[in-house]
Order: structure tokens, then sequence, then C-alpha cells
């Protein structure tokens, strides 16, 4: 009986110590997604972008984040050449839109309800 329960003990901490490494493991993961740089927020707050420039290697995201009071919406181009690459919906205070660059290039983009205020996004290989 004793020897049973040394044995089931044993194989306890051995799954014990399995989970406490994954976790450790995963959490190592998650750090180095955030510290490589997988993408880049824009605060849109006091009537700016925050920063008003990024840079981001091709294929992440942006996510634009309204904390502004009053509603905000993000569109490629600069006035007056605007494109079609990407644009956001209405976005109210608090809430934010994400969108994936899969070409390298400079997009410049603009806030539809806020004249003048603009910014860019640089995507690099």
């Amino acid at each position: 009986m004793n020897i049973v329960r040394k044995i089931l003990c044993r194989q306890s901490g051995l799954r014990a110590a399995r989970i406490i490494i994954t976790a450790h493991l995963a959490a190592a993961l998650l750090l180095y997604a955030a510290a490589c740089g997988g993408g880049a927020t824009i605060t849109m707050k006091e009537l700016k972008f925050e920063p008003d420039t990024v840079t981001i290697k091709k294929g992440h995201e942006v996510t634009w984040k309204n904390e502004d009071r009053r509603s905000r919406q993000v569109m490629s181009g600069a006035p007056p050449v605007m494109t079609d690459a990407f644009m956001s919906p209405v976005l109210e205070k608090g809430e934010s839109w994400t969108h994936t660059f899969s070409e390298k290039g400079e997009y410049p983009y603009h806030d539809m309800r806020i004249p003048g205020q603009a910014g860019r996004v640089i995507v690099e290989d």
C-alpha cells in the first residue's frame, strides 16, 4: 500500500510539474509575441492619432482604438486623394477596429469625421 501511494504521488507530482512547465512556456510565448511587435495600436484621443505613424511587418495588423468623446472613422488615403485599401466602421468611444496589412508599402490614412486628422502606416517585409 505504501509503495502504491509513493508511485501515485510521484506520478501526480510529474503531472503537476508538466502543467507548471507548460503554463510557463505558454506565458513566455505570449510575452515573446508581444515583444516582437506583432502589430500596432493607434489611439484616437483628444482629436488626434497617437502615434500618428506606425511601422509594422507585412501580414501584421493595426488596431485603431477610439478613446475620444467623439465618433471617429478611419479611411485609407490622404485627402483629397482617398483610396479603398481600408475603411473602418464608425467607432464610438471605447470601440476599436483592426486591419491586417498584407502588402508592403506606405498607407496614409485620415479621419472621415474630423478634417485634418491624418496618419501613416508603414509596412515592411
